[in-house]
C-alpha cells in the first residue's frame, strides 16, 4: 500500500479525510484534496497489487461480465457515443486506441466507422473473447501495448481513468504515444453532481470504492492535465445513464502549459458534499426526488394497465 500526495496539484499535507470506509462497508480512507478539491484514496495498493486485482478479482467482485455476448454489446453502446463525439475531427482512417477496452465491443463500433482500433485490458477473459470478434486486444497496461503499436490519433479511457494509481504518470505516456496531432479523450465519473442525479442520489458513498482511486474535481482535472504538458481542448458535464460524468479533451502542447491555480476549488467541493449529506439524509436531494418521481409513475402506470385491461365475462348457459 502506497501513500502520496495528490496527483492533480501536486499539493501535500491538506488531505480532508472524507470516509474511512467504501460503499461496501470495507475499510478504505477517502481523503478531499484542500488545493483542488479531488477526491482519492489513501493509501492505494501498489502497481503489482493493481494489476493482481484487476487480473484476479475486478471482473468477478463487480460482476461485469458473465455473459460474454451480453457485455460486448453493452460495450457498444458507449462505443456509439464516443464514435458521436469523435467523428467530426477524427480523420478518416485515423488508428484508435482504447485502455481498458473490456471485450472490445466500443472498439467494434468504431472499426464499423473505418477507423483502425485497438485496445487493452487486464482481463485475459475479456481480451480473449474480443479476439474471437477479430480485434487486436493486448493485455496488461496501456503504455506497454502502446510500445509496440502505431501511434494514436486518438487514445481514450471511459470510466478507466478514476482506477488508474498516478493519473500524471499515465496522461504524461499517453502524450508522449500520440500521433502528431493526436487526442486523448477521458471519460469519468463526476462527483460534482452527485446531488442531481438518480444515482448516486447524493450518496457519495456510492462512488467511494476501491477499484475507483479517484473522483476528479473539474479543477483538479485541469490542473492535472497542465502538469502532464496537455491542454483542455474541451470538459463537459454530461448524463451517463442517469448517473453524473465528465467527458475531456485533450492535446498535446510543444511549449510549457501554465497550470490554473484555483485556491477555491478544494472549500466549494468540501462544502458541496457536506451540504449534499445534509440533504441527503432529509430525502431531499434532486436525485432522490427523481427516484422518488419515478417509482410513482411506475407504479400508476401499473395500476392503470390493470385497470385499462378489458373484463373477461364467462358466456351463462341458456340452456
Amino acid at each position: 500500500m502506497l501513500s502520496d500526495s495528490c496527483a492533480c496539484c501536486g499539493q501535500s499535507g491538506t488531505d480532508v479525510p472524507v470516509s474511512a470506509i467504501d460503499r461496501y462497508g470495507l475499510p478504505l480512507d477517502t481523503v478531499l484534496c484542500s488545493g483542488c478539491g479531488t477526491l482519492r484514496a489513501n493509501p492505494y495498493p501498489d502497481d503489482d497489487g493493481l494489476a493482481d486485482f484487476y487480473t484476479h478479482h475486478y471482473q468477478q467482485m463487480y460482476a461485469r461480465s458473465d455473459d460474454r455476448v451480453a457485455y460486448f454489446a453493452k460495450q457498444r453502446g458507449y462505443g456509439q457515443r464516443v464514435l458521436e463525439a469523435v467523428r467530426s475531427w477524427l480523420p478518416e482512417g485515423a488508428f484508435v486506441f482504447e485502455a481498458g477496452c473490456g471485450a472490445g465491443g466500443a472498439l467494434d463500433v468504431l472499426r464499423d466507422g473505418g477507423y483502425q482500433v485497438s485496445g487493452c485490458d487486464y482481463s485475459q477473459e475479456l481480451v480473449d473473447h474480443g479476439r474471437t470478434q477479430g480485434l487486436s486486444l493486448h493485455w496488461g497496461p496501456p503504455l506497454a501495448a502502446l510500445e509496440s503499436l502505431p501511434a494514436p490519433s486518438l487514445i481514450y479511457m471511459h470510466h478507466v481513468f478514476e482506477h488508474v494509481r498516478d493519473p500524471l504518470r499515465q496522461l504524461e505516456g499517453l502524450r508522449d504515444a500520440l500521433a502528431p496531432g493526436g487526442k486523448v479523450l477521458i471519460i469519468v465519473p463526476d462527483v460534482s453532481r452527485i446531488s442531481e442525479f438518480p444515482f448516486p442520489a447524493g450518496d457519495l458513498r456510492l462512488f467511494l470504492h476501491i477499484a475507483h482511486r479517484f473522483n476528479f474535481s473539474l479543477a483538479g482535472f485541469r490542473m492535472l492535465a497542465a502538469r502532464a504538458g496537455l491542454e483542455v481542448e474541451s470538459l463537459q458535464q454530461r448524463d451517463a445513464n442517469q448517473s453524473p460524468e465528465f467527458w475531456a479533451v485533450l492535446t498535446r502542447r510543444q511549449g510549457p502549459v501554465s497550470a490554473p491555480d484555483d485556491l477555491k476549488a478544494g472549500r466549494a467541493m468540501l462544502d458541496y458534499l457536506r451540504r449534499t449529506e445534509r440533504r441527503w439524509r432529509m430525502h431531499l436531494t434532486r436525485g432522490q426526488l427523481l427516484v422518488l418521481r419515478q417509482r410513482i409513475r411506475s407504479k400508476l402506470q401499473r395500476l392503470l394497465g390493470r385497470h385499462d385491461k378489458p373484463s373477461v365475462t364467462t358466456p351463462t348457459d341458456a340452456s
